[in-house]
């Protein structure tokens, strides 16, 4: 695995999260999840990105299947849209072209 900027190594799970919460805007878009081998864990639409995003970082009260994709988790993209309309577009063109789907 590589490491980040600092040498420390690379943020993993709810840091990964965290890490990019403080850059988001509370706008509509899409977001992917990544794991180790840079596949894709999951990808998903928000009305407001910094919202629900945040809601992967509060303790407890996820599914067993979303408390192991957030552990899962090595990197995230995020892709802000004009409008909710375009972000759930987005998120069904990039499902339909994911590899896992």
């Amino acid at each position: 695995m590589s490491e980040n900027q600092a040498g420390a190594p690379p943020l993993r799970g709810v840091d990964v999260i965290k890490d990019n919460l403080s850059r988001l805007p509370s706008k509509p878009g899409v977001y992917r999840m990544f794991g180790d081998a840079d596949e894709v864990l999951y990808v998903g639409k928000a009305r407001d990105l910094k919202a629900r995003v945040s809601n992967y970082v509060r303790l407890g009260g996820h599914t067993q299947r979303i408390a192991r994709m957030i552990l899962q988790t090595r990197r995230m993209e995020f892709v802000v849209t004009e409008s909710e309309t375009e972000a759930l577009l987005l998120c069904c063109a990039t499902t339909s072209r994911s590899p896992t789907s």
